[in-house]
Order: C-alpha cells, then sequence, then structure tokens
C-alpha cells in the first residue's frame, strides 16, 4: 500500500484496488481485486505447516517427513529466533520450513532433532510498511536533493 512504490504507486491501480468504503467496522468484502488477510495465530501457522508437509508428500502421510512434534519443535525454534512475528509475516518461517523438508528428503542419515535447532530464520521486513529493517522511518521522495 506504500504511494511511493509497487502497484499503490501507479494512480490508476491504487484508485482500483482501493478498499471498499462500505467495508468498515469488522465488515468485509471478499469481491474485491484485493483482500485484506488478518495475521496468523500460532494454530493457523501450525495448520499452515501441516499442509505444506502434506502437499510435500504428495499426500501420503507415511511419507511425512517430520511428525507433528517436529512442526512444534520447528515453531517453537522460530518462536525464540524471533519471536511472535514468526506467525504474523509468515515467509521465511514457511520458506525456512520447506527447506528443512528438502534437505531431510535428501538426506536420509540426518533427522529432523537434528536440523529444527540449526534452521536459520530471520525476521521478516514488511517492504509495504513506513520502517526501516533497522526501524528507522524513511524520508519522503520529496526531500530528495542531488
Amino acid at each position: 500500500m506504500d504511494t511511493r512504490r509497487g502497484l499503490y504507486s501507479y494512480q490508476a491501480l491504487q484508485s482500483r484496488l482501493a478498499e471498499n468504503t462500505f467495508a468498515v467496522n469488522g465488515l468485509v468484502d471478499y469481491q474485491n481485486p484485493v483482500l485484506r488477510l488478518s495475521n496468523l495465530a500460532p494454530e493457523d501457522l501450525f495448520v499452515l505447516l501441516t499442509k505444506i508437509r502434506h502437499v510435500f508428500a504428495l499426500g501420503d502421510e507415511a511419507a511425512y517427513l517430520l511428525p507433528d512434534e517436529g512442526i512444534q519443535a520447528f515453531m517453537n525454534h522460530c518462536a525464540t529466533r524471533i519471536g511472535a512475528a514468526y506467525f504474523q509475516t509468515p515467509r521465511n518461517t514457511i520458506k525456512a520450513f520447506v527447506d528443512l523438508l528438502a534437505v531431510l528428503e535428501q538426506n536420509t542419515t540426518v533427522t529432523w532433532q537434528d536440523l529444527v535447532t540449526q534452521v536459520e530464520v530471520k525476521a521478516e521486513w514488511n517492504p509495504d510498511g513506513l520502517t526501516t529493517p533497522s526501524g528507522e522511518e524513511e524520508e519522503d521522495l520529496a526531500s530528495f536533493r542531488l
């Protein structure tokens, strides 16, 4: 939604992608071109990771590379590494989880217990936000000088 970059920086798209003005006070409009989703709860992330595990195993429960306890251990590791942000903007968490599954699939001698604590998950910076990864406010382009 940043008006200085991305889709919202183009005025014609910005007006077409704007939220429905009648969708206020908890009302939603699912026919809008952009759906505003709420943050994931830890329970939602667990369900999402179990679904990813299921797809990764091609729907075969016998081919799961880690049990539910492994997913819980992965989530606990993420929570201690980056805090509550791991389920609010889960892109890095999901990528790390898929990477973990890929390594487990290709290296049958290693167990998920060996790898879960080694997973490097970084806090995600929201490019649509008004702060930089360091927490500093970005300056408007109007103040840019050569």
